[in-house]
């Protein structure tokens, strides 16, 4: 049986996929959409609430907006890879 990815494993994706762009100045929406596996719908709810809890930054640009990642964005992926850790440690998933 396939096991879909709850919201905290959606929102490290997003925060992922935009810290490991972030040397290319930001991740722009379709590339948060196409790496994070996520629809337009999706993506636009989960960023609303990445933007409101501070976690991730937009960086206005002429052909667009970017999106960084923020130091409160690096300290929540940096938890919760090691509640993931911790999980599994007893067998459990995410």
């Amino acid at each position: 049986m396939q096991q879909y990815r709850n919201r905290l494993k959606r929102i490290s994706d997003v925060l992922s996929v935009a810290l490991t762009s972030s040397t290319e100045g930001g991740a722009s929406p379709s590339l948060l959409m196409r790496r994070s596996n996520l629809s337009y719908r999706g993506l636009e709810q989960l960023l609303s609430q990445l933007l409101s809890a501070g976690l991730i930054i937009p960086k206005r640009e002429e052909r667009g907006v970017r999106y960084v990642v923020s130091e409160k964005g690096c300290e929540y992926l940096e938890h919760y890879h090691e509640f993931e850790s911790f999980a599994q440690s007893y067998g459990l998933s995410l």
